[in-house]
């Protein structure tokens, strides 16, 4: 039996007002920016619905008590922390399997020797492909409840005392919509106060993102992202089915996750570029990140902290700046034998 724990923020409505006991569609009734915390438990894939523990709703016995407890998993546990932002079409239950399976998927590909404890921010995506415009308006909304919680996460670890660090690191994963939330994060971060994001993370990884592929390119959208991180990698596939409706049906100029940056020669030196079109493989070739090995295993060499040009299974392109996955196994490439 495998059993993971989640801890979660999330702005989603509760099911109810007092003692919630799980989360819903639309934004709590107190405002977009509101936030509850807590933990849930995934055994073997699915959620138990019975160990969702929402904290109250105050900051000493709610985002405090958590992010101590997170803390005291990493130092017990020796491990780092990755936080997931999940994509449109998600569920809270779902936000919840999806972020184990995270954890659970690079525990296994590095053969147990990467199991990070794992965070979600569930945003209210209504969990139903028909309503892609609807979350799309709703991830915006949400970039301020995410600063709100990335706030407090810089606040709590500038408050650690010298010699009582964890010792471990923390990560961004952003998949899909969820790197939409993240632009508008970091917009609503600037206009909250004087307080700064600074350097939060080690590594930020933006998967198959549902994001302009020009967003490095303007402050209003990804490009103060650098100052968060040593190293953000961006994979992408052109073969992502999910982008290429996003892009063509919902008319949205070309995706960063479909084909990478629109200026690849012109980015940050601490921004690195993954193409993984020649690896994925499936129907819509969309959740890769946990769905392929060869990927997987390349987002723990990351997290691990290789050298981008020293990872295996890759291939580096000049002209284009990005690195190519291959599978290393095989030597080969999709579509070659």
């Amino acid at each position: 039996m495998r059993t993971s724990t989640v801890y979660f923020a999330t702005n989603r409505k509760p099911n109810r007002k007092s003692h919630p006991t799980s989360f819903g569609k639309g934004f709590t009734e107190k405002g977009f920016g509101d936030l509850r915390f807590g933990s849930a438990e995934v055994v073997d894939g699915r959620l138990n619905e019975d160990s969702i523990a929402v904290l109250p709703d105050n900051p000493s016995e709610g985002s405090q008590k958590l992010l101590c407890d997170l803390k005291g998993s990493m130092l017990h546990s020796h491990t780092d922390c990755i936080i997931f932002v999940h994509g449109f079409n998600v569920s809270f239950e779902e936000a919840i399997e999806d972020a184990a399976k995270v954890s659970e998927c690079y525990a296994k590909v590095s053969n147990g020797a990467y199991k990070p404890n794992i965070f979600v921010f569930s945003w209210p995506s209504d969990g139903r492909a028909t309503r892609y415009a609807n979350d799309r308006a709703d991830a915006e909304a949400t970039g301020y409840a995410f600063a709100r919680g990335m706030l407090k996460l810089a606040e709590f670890l500038s408050s650690v005392k010298r010699g009582e660090e964890c010792q471990q690191k923390i990560h961004l994963i952003a998949h899909s919509m969820g790197n939409y939330v993240l632009r508008y994060c970091l917009q609503q971060a600037a206009k909250i106060g004087e307080r700064s994001l600074s350097r939060i993370f080690d590594n930020i990884i933006l998967v198959a993102a549902d994001e302009d592929n020009d967003a490095f390119e303007f402050d209003y959208k990804l490009a103060k992202l650098t100052e968060l991180a040593q190293r953000i990698t961006v994979y992408f596939n052109s073969d992502d089915l999910a982008l290429s409706i996003s892009d063509f049906v919902k008319g949205n100029p070309d995706r960063l996750g479909h084909d990478g940056p629109n200026k690849p020669n012109d980015l940050a030196a601490k921004i690195v570029l993954v193409d993984a079109s020649d690896v994925v493989s499936g129907i819509t070739e969309h959740s890769y990140y946990v769905e392929e090995v060869v990927v997987a295993r390349d987002i723990v060499s990351v997290l691990q902290g290789e050298s981008s040009e020293e990872i295996i299974g890759r291939k580096y392109v000049p002209h284009a700046n990005k690195f190519k996955l291959y599978n290393p196994a095989t030597h080969n490439l999709k579509g070659t034998t």
